[in-house]
């Protein structure tokens, strides 16, 4: 497999790169943390060797296929990883998928906020991106709060096969292009 070797999104507080197969303990971590399983899915990941089969399987794979996916992200001072964010190519959707997740101890700090930023600028500045979309779970009051500050405007539900239910969705449109300036 082969992996794009940059430009990564990047943010003031902030690092991004491409998983690693050592970075199986924190995935561990974060998908089995119940609002993960809840509200994400459950992968069945219950080692570290588990995480290793995912990271090669889903993470890697994506990247490979398609050049981005869910970035590792990091605190830039202390390189902890604390969260996942970035694009997910969908068939049934129209647009890449904002995706994102954070370890509960890293959550109401503003992180996600600035993770997501990261990667609307860098979606729109490198890749040319000018829609995006995102899927959140119904219960997922969080999520949909966090995509509303980044711009994104709820457009009912979709039904994804990909995922077995059914999800808010949302839109994400580059604001200047709406105004004709783009």
């Amino acid at each position: 497999m082969t992996f794009p070797l940059g430009p990564f999104p990047a943010s003031e507080r902030l690092r991004f790169r491409i998983p690693r197969t050592s970075d199986a303990r924190f995935y561990r971590d974060l998908m089995t943390e119940p609002d993960y399983i809840r509200f994400i899915a459950d992968y069945g990941i219950e080692s570290t060797e588990d995480a290793v089969a995912y990271i090669k399987s889903k993470s890697l794979a994506r990247f490979a296929a398609q050049g981005v996916g869910l970035w590792l992200v990091e605190l830039k001072e202390n390189r902890e990883p604390i969260g996942v964010c970035g694009l997910v190519v969908r068939k049934e959707l129209k647009f890449p998928d904002l995706g994102f997740a954070f370890l509960s101890g890293y959550r109401g700090q503003g992180y996600g906020r600035e993770a997501g930023r990261a990667v609307l600028d860098f979606a729109t500045r490198e890749l040319k991106l000018r829609t995006l979309c995102a899927i959140a779970h119904p219960d997922n009051k969080r999520s949909a709060n966090l995509l509303t500050k980044l711009g994104f405007e709820a457009k009912g539900q979709r039904h994804l096969a990909e995922i077995g239910s059914t999800a808010d969705y949302f839109v994400w449109k580059l604001r200047y292009v709406e105004a004709g300036l783009g």
